[in-house]
């Protein structure tokens, strides 16, 4: 079962500010708030091939993921392959802006692995509605963390 999901938010900065709170592990995890640890694997010089792992956590379980960068385009696009004992995902951020403002989307596609795959033919619908209501939540997060620091300056 494959399932589809896409978001998108309008910032009031600019692209680079945006992207340097995507790219960077440490300030991602202040508007993604269910990866409770991030670690890299290993790095590239180019970002393309680094590899890292991240532990999540909801409602006090927590899932490994391991992820690989497989896209990079500086301060426009990065896309990860992740991948857990639940599922595989692949997920772009794409940032496209001007000085002013700037659109951030997201899109993601999850392969579920045995058993969530059944599990996911029968709640298919509630899990995709918690997964964008999840992603929505952290792309106003990061709304407020970018405008803030706009604010700020």
């Amino acid at each position: 079962m494959i399932m589809k999901i896409a978001a998108s938010i309008d910032i009031f900065s600019k692209p680079n500010d945006i992207f340097a709170w995507i790219e960077n592990p440490d300030k991602a995890m202040q508007w993604q708030k269910g990866v409770k640890t991030d670690q890299i694997i290993k790095e590239t010089s180019g970002k393309i091939g680094t590899t890292f792992k991240e532990e999540m956590e909801e409602n006090g379980k927590s899932l490994i993921t391991y992820g690989e960068i497989t896209d990079y385009t500086p301060n426009k696009l990065i896309s990860f392959q992740l991948e857990s004992k639940i599922h595989k995902v692949h997920v772009i951020y794409s940032v496209v802006g001007n000085a002013n403002q700037s659109r951030v989307s997201v899109d993601s596609t999850i392969r579920w692995k045995f058993p969530m795959n059944l599990i996911s033919l029968i709640v298919g619908y509630k899990i995709k509605t918690k997964i964008l209501q999840q992603t929505k939540s952290e792309l106003l997060e990061l709304k407020k963390l970018c405008e803030k620091e706009v604010n700020n300056l």
